[in-house]
């Protein structure tokens, strides 16, 4: 196994995200280990490891960490293969690529009361931020 052909992901599940208004904490879960041909990287083959080490539930968000960021302002929504290949040139010189599972719990409401309110925009802002990362980088 020639470890420039492989990614190393670290999956982070079960736990749940806290803010405190100045710092993010992904608390509780465990953790899993795969190794996934670079050239093979994709969205669902992601969830394909994800699902040797946990239960995927519809509504679940995958979230890497930029290299080098903190939880606070590095974190990426893995929405598409794009964003896959991003992650996966992104993370180098024997790096690991860091991904946390967000289970959607139905039925909750946010802070403005509405069921129909999403944070998609904002995803969307962070991944357009991170393409411009990924731009100043080549």
């Amino acid at each position: 196994m020639d470890p420039l052909e492989y990614l190393s992901v670290r999956f982070h599940f079960g736990g749940e995200f806290i803010n405190n208004g100045r710092e993010t904490f992904y608390v509780g879960g465990s953790e899993g280990m795969s190794y996934i041909e670079r050239d093979k990287i994709s969205l669902p083959e992601l969830i394909g490891y994800l699902k040797d080490h946990c239960e995927v539930l519809p509504g679940m968000l995958l979230h890497w960490l930029f290299p080098g960021k903190e939880l606070a302002d590095g974190l990426r929504v893995l929405v598409d293969d794009k964003v896959c290949d991003c992650m996966s040139k992104c993370v180098v010189d024997g790096g690991v690529a860091e991904i946390y599972v967000e289970a959607i719990v139905g039925g909750e409401s946010n802070e403005s009361g509405s069921s129909d309110d999403s944070d998609f925009e904002d995803e969307l802002e962070d991944m357009s931020l991170a393409d411009d990362e990924w731009d100043d980088l080549n």
